[in-house]
């Protein structure tokens, strides 16, 4: 039997259109809490404010060329009963020169949710493989990505999400909400991850654009360090033992 990451990663090279390639599988080594956002009131509404949540940025190990990837995550919250009708453009900043937004497998830029003309609602966070070199192959899978993420991208439906204008050392993602009042609250999750041979940093803001008026939250986080290089031995070995363990399970299950 083929291991769970094994084969989690050969379908994601065959989504991606990157077939036959190889991808190492990297932790996340470091990570840190980023603080909420001052609550704000939301344009049109009474009592409900809008916040930014839960973030956090986590690094992989560097490379031989003295690279890491880490991922910035934050949730935009709007309470329940705001009027949300209208635009929401949110931003990631790296703010330390040399960082650089990962690509995908696929040659995007790791920039999630994805735009959808569809709607996200009912898009769930993924794995994803980067476009980074350890382990003598040009590929990561970092299947811890979304260990720490919400279930879904938006808690509410009728949400569509769109890049705007690529910016160098900015990332952005607009939402088009739906109008009327909100039923429940509104929480939605955005993530990038970035390449940088410099200690992690981030500037996030989101600012809510509706006929009532405009509401910005903002707030920031960064680690101290960068992290130690990447213990290819190791991580083999933990790759090895997972792929193990889920063969025996699914042997156990079997019988």
């Amino acid at each position: 039997m083929v291991g769970l990451i094994a084969t989690l990663a050969a379908a994601l090279l065959s989504n991606s259109g990157a077939g036959g390639g190889e991808a190492a599988h990297l932790e996340f080594v470091q990570k840190k809490r980023i603080a909420d956002s001052e609550k704000v009131a939301v344009p049109g509404s009474k009592t409900a404010k809008m916040q930014l949540v839960d973030g956090s940025i986590k690094e992989t190990g560097t490379n031989v060329a003295g690279y890491s990837l880490f991922r910035v995550l934050s949730t935009v919250k709007i309470d329940k009963g705001a009027r949300i009708g209208g635009e929401l453009l949110c931003s990631i900043h790296a703010p330390r020169t040399g960082t650089l937004i990962a690509q995908s497998s696929g040659g995007l830029r790791m920039l999630y949710p994805r735009s959808s003309e569809k709607g996200i609602y009912g898009l769930e966070p993924e794995p994803v493989i980067a476009r980074f070199a350890s382990h003598g192959v040009l590929l990561a899978l970092l299947e811890e990505v979304t260990e720490d993420m919400p279930e879904k991208f938006t808690t509410i439906q009728g949400v569509k999400v769109g890049w705007p204008e690529y910016q160098e050392g900015t990332e952005h993602i607009l939402y088009y909400l739906p109008h009327g009042k909100a039923k429940t609250t509104v929480e939605l999750p955005f993530y990038t991850i970035w390449k940088s041979r410099k200690a992690p940093a981030a500037q996030i803001s989101c600012t809510l654009e509706t006929k009532a008026g405009k509401a910005t939250v903002e707030t920031e986080g960064s680690l101290n360090h960068v992290s130690p290089a990447i213990d290819e031995e190791a991580e083999e070995l933990k790759q090895e033992e997972r792929a193990e363990a889920e063969e025996a399970e699914g042997g156990g299950e079997g019988e």
